[in-house]
């Protein structure tokens, strides 16, 4: 193939300003070069993500009749475990993907990153291990031996899977990153299908297992068929590039730590409260309401980290892309949340068997503090995409003192008790947006008083 003709380039910036406490960086770019929007960017990772999420969907019927409470009740507690993992596998040194101008530097610090995912991933094989016994009696579960290799196993997988996918993110290729989304959905749903047929317990676990690897696969073919990853590995560059975005570990990983402790808090109170029987269903309710609010609010959440980060470098404001999104994600979770309220335990009871109609209640209350966090959730990626870590730091110590209060009301009744973690994810959450609409909003403003 022949390079076409080279195009002249047009420089934002000589010296590049300073908006409060973020350095806006001189870069180039090529003159006529243009940029996904904003809608065509969501609206291909959206597709992508919605379609994943409806694989499952359209198989939950099948799967709540082949799987019991109690095994919920141990794949909620593995999924909330899972979740702390990947932070401590990554050291969150993914974000910092995008933001090397320099191509190279990103592609030593991908490299760098992969490495350190299998290393703290060995390191974490030895230490569940060690935890077999513990987390039985402190949790009340059964049968976490062999989850707890599981769980490291998956630590790596969606470690790899998240370079991979930011190194993705980095070159815009979001119809590849929804595509390989899309196949991790399929692969786990057909697998839960076929060995919960064949009466395997396990399938549960081992079928999110064995999608994460393909995930990770998938993310890793992809990358070295649109993006290939420039140079070779060179050990000293990138321990260099991961000293130069130290703060990631330091001072992001922290708060994304706390973040997952505390979301996986509401899994590990049901199971240490209450009986098998009512976590399942606690945890079957969450898992067919919050994880594809989870997923789309990640979708959300890459597309305005990878969009604010290109705008602070280009010295361009960002509050007009969060007041879309605010105003759209509200409306969506109200209108979600008020149907569920008013037809939620019947709609469990026709979809899933009479046997999920008290997951069917649970999801009635659950819903509202769920619906918090698909508003809320995505916005603190503007935060670190603004340089603003120490703000993105206040939200999970918030979050994770108020639900160290909640075990105090152990004694209610589940139904109650269930309305009380909810509420405190609305108060949470509703903070949380407010915050971020705060340090947006500044930063506009200081864009402004820069520009005048």
């Amino acid at each position: 193939m022949t390079a076409g003709p080279a195009q002249p380039v047009r420089r934002l910036s000589e010296q590049p300003p300073k908006v409060g406490d973020v350095t806006l960086r001189t870069v180039t770019m090529p003159v006529g070069s243009t940029q996904p929007s904003f809608i065509s960017s969501l609206a291909t990772l959206f597709t992508g993500t919605v379609l994943a999420q409806a694989i499952p969907f359209l198989a939950a019927p099948w799967i709540a009749r082949l799987y019991d409470a109690p095994q919920f009740t141990l794949f909620g507690a593995m999924l909330a475990v899972f979740n702390v993992l990947n932070v401590v596998v990554t050291g969150r040194y993914e974000l910092a993907i995008v933001q090397p101008v320099d191509r190279k530097d990103a592609a030593d610090l991908l490299r760098g990153g992969l490495v350190l995912s299998v290393l703290m991933g060995i390191v974490l094989c030895i230490g569940l291990e060690t935890l077999h016994g513990p987390l039985e009696s402190r949790f009340g579960l059964q049968r976490t031996g062999g989850v707890l290799i599981v769980l490291a196993m998956l630590a790596v997988f969606a470690g790899l899977q998240a370079f991979w996918q930011q190194w993705l993110l980095r070159a815009r290729a979001f119809k590849s990153i929804a595509q390989v989304k899309v196949l991790q959905a399929v692969s786990i749903t057909g697998l839960a299908l076929g060995m919960g047929a064949m009466g395997a317990s396990g399938g549960l676990v081992l079928s999110y297992l064995f999608g994460w690897f393909l995930f990770a696969l998938g993310s890793w073919l992809v990358v070295n068929r649109v993006a290939p990853v420039p140079g070779a590995w060179d050990r000293t560059r990138s321990v260099a590039m991961l000293r130069r975005y130290r703060e990631f570990p330091l001072h992001n990983a922290w708060p994304a730590l706390l973040n997952a402790l505390a979301s996986g808090a509401a899994v590990m109170y049901m199971s240490m409260f209450y009986a098998p029987q009512i976590a399942g269903e606690h945890n079957f309710a969450r898992q067919y309401l919050l994880v594809p609010i989870g997923m789309i609010s990640a979708a959300l959440g890459q597309v305005l980290f990878e969009r604010t980060a290109s705008a602070v470098r280009d010295g361009r404001p960002v509050l007009a892309d969060l007041r879309r999104v605010v105003l759209s994600l509200s409306a969506i979770a109200l209108v979600g949340a008020l149907l569920m309220t008013a037809a939620g335990e019947s709609m469990f009871a026709v979809l899933f068997g009479e046997a999920w109609r008290g997951a069917g209640k649970a999801a009635t209350i659950l819903v509202w503090g769920y619906g918090a966090q698909l508003v809320a959730g995505p916005l603190g990626m503007q935060l670190l995409a603004m340089g603003k870590v120490k703000a993105f730091m206040i939200f999970p110590l918030i979050f994770a003192a108020m639900l160290a209060v909640v075990p105090f009301f152990r004694d209610w009744d589940p139904m109650h008790f269930m309305a009380l973690l909810s509420a405190v994810e609305v108060v949470a959450y509703g903070a949380y947006a407010a915050l971020v609409w705060y340090h947006v909003a500044r930063y506009d403003r200081n864009l402004s008083t820069v520009r005048a």
